[in-house]
């Protein structure tokens, strides 16, 4: 998955979460028992980073600065550069 296509079309970024959740939410409704034991490759996959971001940016506190004085709306789209 490319994640500069993902951060220019944040919908297909929230279609496919979107898809990934309606069908996780489909598999536990069918069977209580089942176990959903790879979910680190959901987190790490970058269509859920560009909507986590995306939510999180929208969130009220993301107008708080954080330790190194910047809040989450400062930072841009493409990720923070480092300070020397």
């Amino acid at each position: 998955m490319n994640l500069g296509a993902l951060l220019l079309e944040p919908e297909t970024a929230e279609w496919r979460v979107l898809s990934i959740q309606t069908k996780l939410h489909r598999w536990a409704g069918e069977d209580r028992a089942r176990r959903f034991d790879d979910l680190f490759n959901l987190v790490a996959d970058p269509a859920f980073l560009v909507v986590a971001w995306r939510r999180v940016r929208g969130n009220t506190g993301s107008r708080t600065a954080g330790i190194d004085g910047l809040t989450a709306r400062d930072i841009p789209a493409g990720g923070a550069k480092r300070r020397s």
